[in-house]
């Protein structure tokens, strides 16, 4: 099933906030603004009778790019404007370049000698040549008002991307930058200039189209042989593009970002050199909205402004910095998988609800011995029992069963099983996968989105079935993980993850709303779903559940699976949680990866989940008490 995205125009009071900040930049520029206006009026009626017949060399002046917002309405990206002072000099006009840079000189502060050079020598042929790069208030205010004066100098706003929060949501908001040189065609024919700056990751990237300014322009008249006349400069303004608001937490993002990087400093003391990275997702398991995402190493957007230094352009490759490895990275679940097998599992009817499972420690399949993590067994469990100890036994008898395996009779083509029921048996693991968003993109608005996989080994393996049954043969994003457990929380309905709330207009009209998009619901029965939920529960309740020690006592009630899975490189292994609270009412759904670790994974991704989870109901009670205070 699938339901479109709805997107309805609304018209809306500009949020206070955001009007404030916006009122603020109109009062800095306002006197400015209205003494060039007033200019332009006047010389646009001075000249009016002309425009039919001068001759304009134009300028073009960026537009400014909308800003981006969390869903509090604190600033994430915007733009500033500063005010250039430049001189356009004409190949066939250069003796009056002397007699400017004189008149400039006392009120730039720069001595005339060195202004006539700039005019003169930084190009051959026509250039425009910037002199001052954000001008004051007076420099600006002395060319307006002696502009008649000054012939081919003008004043241009260029506006300068800004991001007031630095490493906070960097992968998430992006950076821009020159349009890459394999992509200038394209950007051509969609009528940007070569000179533009563009999104080239993150929401700068997704939403280049909403945030792209419409670009203005310095209209310089000049004569036959293409000298500037005096006055009669047209200014055409440019016009900011549109803005979007974020689903964003930043109050939590903000908690998020640092758990991460605490639990990462925290396993190196205890002896994890090797622990550099992490992820963290959290979702609104009934509209798909991402409330937060973490993702280290990260860098600051502010980078790329101007140019990036050697220095940062090292520290931004280095061990991947740049990548926002929730969306783009993929990783083992390890025992994450289990509730996925069980679904497949019982869904094609090949295991029952109550199927019993003797662990004595591990199962021998062929020549092959497949330990449990608990090497002295469990013994007989059932299927909540096997989610609450994250039993491996149980799930390789689930993923044998699957494939119609008999360890105490096995096939005797077993070249047939092989390409016939074992392969069967992962299409469906695989299938299941692609229902909840992990073997499918989840559609999440942002680029880059890796999509996950089940391996099928070819040459086959013996044991590669029973290993995908507990996670260790497939790869999947955090974003992914996500939204799998959020599925999972609300009874099958899989949401799209969405970063972008609303779009806005520079004043802050509303544009468009999105509406939760909901993608399918998961060919699951309920009764299913229930009992994984169940076993979810136990995982965090039971007296020997993988994570009881971190949500037992929790006064929020938490369920979640924890995995631990083998990374690729010997001795080292993911930590990977996913969970859902509360239990009985969900709320919201997270998922946390920290690849590298030793050991059993619990100690690294879980601790890390819990402090968000606490984080949100926190402030969720913070403002149901706000809420109950101004209504009393």
């Amino acid at each position: 099933m699938s339901v479109r995205r709805e997107e309805r125009p609304v018209k809306r009071r500009m949020p206070r906030r955001i009007q404030g900040m916006f009122l603020a930049t109109v009062l800095a520029s306002g006197a400015l603004l209205v003494r060039l206006g007033y200019m332009q009026i006047t010389e646009n009626q001075l000249f009016q009778s002309q425009v039919s017949t001068q001759n304009y060399d134009t300028i073009p002046i960026p537009g400014p790019r909308g800003w981006i917002y969390d869903s509090e309405g604190n600033v994430l990206a915007a733009d500033k404007a500063d005010f250039n002072i430049v001189f356009i000099r004409y190949p066939n006009d250069l003796a009056s370049a002397s007699l400017i840079a004189k008149r400039l000189s006392p009120v730039l502060k720069t001595p005339a000698n060195t202004l006539l050079y700039d005019m003169t020598t930084s190009k051959p042929g026509f250039a425009t040549v910037t002199l001052v790069q954000n001008a004051s208030p007076v420099e600006l205010a002395y060319v307006a008002e002696h502009r008649n004066s000054l012939p081919g100098v003008t004043m241009i706003t260029t506006p300068v991307r800004v991001y007031p929060k630095g490493y906070e949501a960097a992968h998430e908001i992006g950076y821009i930058g020159p349009i890459p040189q394999q992509d200038a065609a394209q950007y051509a024919s969609e009528g940007y200039d070569p000179n533009s700056l563009v999104g080239l990751s993150g929401l700068e990237e997704q939403y280049q189209s909403v945030l792209r300014g419409k670009a203005g322009a310095e209209k310089i008249p000049v004569d036959p042989a293409g000298v500037p006349l005096a006055g009669g400069t047209i200014h055409l303004p440019a016009h900011a593009g549109d803005n979007i608001v974020l689903n964003l937490d930043g109050p939590l993002e903000k908690v998020a970002e640092k758990a991460l990087i605490d639990r990462i400093n925290y396993l190196h003391t205890l002896g994890e050199p090797n622990v550099y990275s992490g992820t963290i997702v959290v979702l609104n398991v009934h509209t798909g909205a991402v409330l937060a995402m973490a993702s280290y190493p990260t860098y600051k957007p502010e980078w790329w402004m101007g140019g990036i230094s050697p220095q940062h352009y090292q520290e931004y490759l280095q061990n991947d910095a740049g990548l926002n490895t929730a969306v783009s990275g993929l990783y083992m679940p390890g025992s994450c998988e289990k509730p996925l097998t069980a679904f497949a599992a019982l869904m094609n009817h090949e295991i029952s609800p109550t199927l019993k499972v003797d662990d004595t420690g591990g199962l021998q399949i062929g020549t092959y011995y497949m330990k449990n993590w608990n090497q002295a067994g469990f013994g007989v469990i059932g299927l909540r029992e096997a989610l609450e100890v994250s039993d491996d036994t149980y799930f390789y008898q689930v993923g044998l069963d699957m494939g119609h395996f008999n360890v105490n009779n096995p096939p005797q083509n077993m070249e047939s099983w092989l390409t016939g029921p074992r392969v069967a048996a992962l299409k469906q693991i695989s299938s299941m996968g692609k229902q909840f968003g992990l073997t499918s993109p989840t559609g999440i608005d942002l680029p880059d989105e890796a999509t996950g996989y089940v391996t099928i080994a070819n040459p086959p393996t013996l044991y590669d079935l029973p290993a995908a049954a507990i996670g260790q043969e497939e790869a999947y994003s955090t974003i992914g993980l996500a939204t799998y457990v959020a599925a999972i929380a609300n009874g099958g309905y899989r949401y799209q993850p969405e970063m972008v709330h609303e779009i806005t207009s520079s004043t802050g009209h509303v544009v468009k709303v999105y509406q939760p998009h909901l993608i399918d619901k998961v060919d699951v029965d309920q009764k299913y779903i229930n009992l994984i939920k169940q076993g979810m529960e136990l995982a965090t309740h039971g007296s020997l559940g993988t994570a009881t020690y971190f949500f037992g006592n929790d006064p929020i009630n938490v369920a979640a699976k924890t995995g631990t899975a083998e990374s690729g490189i010997p001795g080292r292994n993911n930590s990977v949680f996913i969970g859902f609270a509360p239990y009985n009412n969900p709320e919201i759904a997270v998922a946390a990866v920290i690849p590298n670790v030793t050991g059993e994974g619990f100690r690294a991704a879980t601790p890390m989940a819990k402090t968000v989870i606490d984080a949100y109901f926190a402030q969720q009670a913070q403002l149901a008490a706000k809420a109950k205070s101004t209504h009393s």
